[in-house]
């Protein structure tokens, strides 16, 4: 039948059709783009025009990740976006029958694959290419001959590392030559060549692609007539399928199942497998696929003698045809048409459907169309009693039937033409045409198994069941495996808890360790090793953050954010320097020392009690911070309050108790309490510490210095990178006040001073 014909040269379309492998992409518009592919073509072929249109190609900075790149910016697409949708839209235009396009197109695709190293893109771009030359020019030599240099540039590239990819590749290649070479009539060749790319199947593990592979090799064994073997695979198929849940594939071993019934005459279970896939392909609104299962259905009422049914869904069939605008199919339902309306005695029907079919099939070019619709002119004229006109228009298209090697025409046009010879009494002719029949007739039977219909049912009702039993054993076993798997699972889980648990407990009983080391280390970081009092670090970590605080309180209440003035935030500073220090080192020697200044540093310790405190300074000198919530205290009670202090500690000892302090307070300045910083505060004590030193050496003993800015003191006075010069240029301007234990003159260390001539 011509459907039949349509089959043949467009196999690899319709597996197309049908196959829902498809690849995965990270832009939703060119999963949109494929899944219209099929259906509406020109719905993809604008997507993907949009697409490469509207957006601009970016450059991936690390190639390695190219095939993970998604589209966060919906103004770019990434060179391998672009291959894809450059891909899809030659595919479309393929299915549009513009092939001339289509090979542009994915010449285009492979260039801008391969200029940016997607050797995947680039090898699989040109099994698209050998597909177009073979589905829309039929040109399968070269189809082969490309498929033959890829196979060999596959086994030369580098860049492809990834097996799987490759195994992928070569896969996809050799099923298409494989349907190449049945297409040509090498069934060997192309039997050969499926069950190598069955080698490559098995590894994928992929039950999708092993129900299309059955599918597709049920087809290749229909369409040599080998309907023992078709049957096998494709009932293979559709148990695979069923068990799978694969709605999609399902319909599909329908449809290819129905068709072999159809071919074996058993109609009744053609047209069981046709309806369920028919009602899928309606339901998914599948038009192309709905439109050939119409067909199908229509030929089945037709040999059933059912010619009404046949007829309107053969017309269903030809409004899905033309909303798809297939012309060639469209030109085939339209000389089933007229044969219905033959069948119904409808003579200006089938004229004018004959007409229709023959125009379209001149314009597309298709001799076997031409030459059916010339035999059915001829046999319409015959039952018209128009006997030479019938001879004629059998002849010719006779003539065109043997050209393109068309043997069921063949047939069909030299039985109506011996009837026609027989007619007009040319006994003659009508038995060279009816020797011609049966020689034509021998020649098929020779190529075609032929079987009893009803055997043919019993030997499809045992593989059904042979396949179900052979379903449920596998099941069995799967089961078993299964609980087996999930047993040592379990066993697994529990030794890996159990392992966890030790390593938890294990953990937190380093942490433990490392928290307890880490407290020490802190502990040890911010203590002065001999004295043991806190070090200069923690004076450096703390103080700043104190004066920060303070000075934000102090500025909340000069802003009036807050009513009481933070007295206690005011701070008193004295560094003293402690001389016994210095000297037992030097006197009772180095373990002396140590044990000396630990004592001291404990009894420190002791005495000295919160919120004051004090910090070991440097190897003899100590800073000592308390709150100075009195803005009138005499900085001598201070400095007797720290002599005291010491000489508590010296007296017993009968040792030298003299010591030099420096005293300030924070903020130093009244009316500007952020302008001094901690460092520079303490630079006014070593400044006043060293002016104690300074007074020592004229008179031996201990010396105190408090330095303190007038009230009226402006901040820009203080405002340089030396802060001792700007307090002894401040002294000797009278904007700080000096208070010392004596009288006498405080000789100030010169080395900050750029002018030596003050006194």
């Amino acid at each position: 039948m011509i459907f039949r014909g349509l089959l043949i040269s467009g196999l690899v379309l319709l597996t197309t059709s049908f196959d829902l492998q498809a690849k995965i992409y990270s832009s939703p518009i060119l999963t949109e783009a494929q899944t219209l592919l099929v259906n509406q073509p020109e719905r993809t072929l604008t997507i993907t025009k949009s697409y490469l249109e509207q957006r601009r190609l970016s450059q991936p900075q690390d190639p390695s990740r190219v095939h993970l790149n998604g589209e966060a910016d919906h103004s770019t697409r990434t060179p391998l976006n672009t291959v894809n949708a450059l891909q899809i839209q030659a595919q479309a235009l393929s299915l549009l029958q513009r092939p001339e396009k289509a090979i542009t197109v994915i010449k285009k695709a492979e260039k801008t694959a391969f200029d940016n190293n997607l050797m995947f893109s680039v090898f699989e771009s040109r099994i698209l290419l050998a597909q177009f030359y073979w589905v829309n020019l039929s040109n399968s030599a070269t189809a082969l001959k490309m498929l033959n240099t890829l196979n060999i540039e596959m086994k030369q590239a580098q860049p492809i590392n990834l097996s799987r990819q490759l195994q992928e590749l070569k896969y996809k290649s050799m099923m298409l030559r494989a349907l190449i070479e049945s297409s040509i009539g090498k069934d060997s060749a192309a039997e050969k060549l499926f069950i190598k790319a069955k080698g490559y199947l098995v590894t994928f593990d992929d039950k999708d692609e092993t129900i299309n592979y059955q599918l597709t090799l049920g087809q290749h064994y229909l369409r040599h007539d080998h309907y023992d073997m078709a049957l096998d695979r494709l009932l293979s198929g559709y148990w695979l399928a069923v068990e799978n849940d694969d709605q999609p594939q399902i319909a599909r071993a329908n449809y290819e199942l129905a068709q072999l019934f159809e071919e074996r005459h058993v109609l009744d279970k053609a047209l069981e497998h046709a309806t369920q896939a028919g009602e899928f392909f309606e339901r998914y609104k599948r038009t192309q696929e709905l439109a050939k299962t119409l067909a199908l259905i229509a030929s089945i009422y037709e040999q059933q003698g059912r010619y009404n049914l046949a007829l309107v869904h053969y017309f269903n069939a030809l409004d899905q045809e033309n909303q798809l605008k297939h012309d060639l199919r469209s030109a085939s339902l339209r000389l089933n048409i007229a044969r219905i309306y033959l069948h119904l005695c409808n003579y200006s029907k089938t004229e004018q459907y004959i007409v229709q079919a023959r125009n379209l099939a001149l314009q597309s070019g298709n001799e076997k169309i031409v030459a059916e619709s010339q035999i059915l002119q001829g046999q319409l004229e015959l039952e018209k009693s128009e006997l030479d006109d019938a001879i004629t228009s059998l002849q010719a298209g006779l003539i065109s039937a043997s050209r393109i090697g068309a043997t069921n025409l063949q047939l069909m046009g030299e039985s109506i033409l011996s009837e026609a010879f027989e007619k007009q009494n040319d006994y003659y002719n009508a038995l060279l045409s009816q020797r011609r029949y049966e020689q034509l007739y021998a020649a098929k039977q020779k190529n075609a198994t032929r079987s009893n219909t009803e055997v043919f049912k019993q030997q499809q009702k045992m593989m059904e069941r042979s396949l179900k039993l052979e379903d449920m054993e596998r099941e069995q076993f799967i089961n078993k495996n299964a609980l087996y798997k999930q047993q040592q699972i379990s066993l697994t889980l529990i030794g890996v808890l159990v392992i966890l648990l030790l390593l938890l407990w294990r953990r937190q009983h380093i942490n433990k360790q490392l928290k307890q080391q880490l407290t020490k280390l802190t502990t040890d970081y911010y203590t002065h090793p001999r004295s043991g009092l806190r070090n200069l670090r923690m004076l450096n970590a703390r103080l700043a953050n104190s004066l920060q605080q303070s000075s934000a309180n102090f500025e909340q209440w000069h802003l009036g954010e807050i009513i009481n003035e933070p007295l206690s935030d005011r701070l008193r500073f004295a560094l003293f320097e402690v001389s016994f220090l210095k000297r037992i080192y030097l006197e009772k020697g180095y373990q002396q020392g140590l044990a000396a200044e630990k004592e001291f540093g404990n009894y420190l310790q002791q005495q000295v009690l919160e919120p004051a405190r004090i910090y070991h300074f440097s190897d003899a000198m100590f800073l000592y911070i308390e709150p100075n919530a009195r803005l009138s205290c005499d900085p001598k009670q201070l400095a007797e309050s720290m002599q005291l202090l010491i000489d508590n500690y010296t007296l017993p000892l009968n040792i030298n108790n003299s010591l030099q302090i420096g005293m300030a307070e924070y903020p130093f300045l009244p009316r500007a309490y952020t302008a001094i910083n901690d460092q520079e505060l303490i630079d006014i004590l070593l400044m006043a510490v060293d002016a104690g030193i300074s007074l020592n050496d004229k008179q031996p003993g201990s010396h105190w210095i408090h330095i303190c800015a007038i009230d009226a003191a402006p901040a820009a006075s203080f405002v340089g990178d030396n802060i001792r010069r700007s307090c002894i240029e401040g002294i000797d301007k009278g904007l700080v006040k000096v208070r010392s234990s004596t009288n006498n003159e405080i000789i100030w260390n010169y080395d900050h001073n750029i002018n030596n001539d003050i006194n």
